[in-house]
């Protein structure tokens, strides 16, 4: 059997070096976290919590003028008092791939919130929920 010769095994090693450099860089670009969507977005509805301490505010998120992706939505919190954990347009919640044109939001206490079924406790970020994860098998 022939030796392969050495600027065939340069020029494959260059191109698997290269597709997996673009495959690292397009995971991280597309693999969203939560607190990078922390004040994105257009708000379309806001609902206070029981002790009016908290408003969550729904955003449709539609960055690329939904040319490549659907319009995205996410649901961030935000303190109204001085006397509690503060949180400032926090993200608790993004999904891309929504049944309902609107996410439906309920207050199930002060700090418990159930956003399209799913329960979320704003003080436990292992709650929060981001389609890219909590979808994954």
């Amino acid at each position: 059997m022939k030796k392969p010769k050495k600027w065939i095994v340069v020029i494959v090693l260059s191109i698997m070096a290269i597709v997996i450099i673009a495959g690292i860089t397009l995971y991280n670009f597309i693999d969203v976290n939560l607190n990078e969507l922390n004040g994105k977005g257009t708000i379309v509805s806001a609902v206070e919590s029981p002790g009016k301490r908290y408003v969550a505010e729904i955003r449709l998120i539609d960055e690329n003028g939904n040319a490549t992706t659907p319009i995205g939505q996410a649901v961030s919190i935000t303190s109204q008092g001085k006397d509690q954990i503060q949180f400032k347009n926090e993200t608790v919640y993004w999904e891309i791939h929504s049944d309902s044109e609107v996410s439906k939001v309920n207050w199930l206490n002060e700090d418990t919130i159930e956003i399209n079924k799913i329960e979320i406790d704003i003080n436990d970020k292992d709650t929060y929920y981001n389609w890219q994860h909590d979808n994954e098998e």
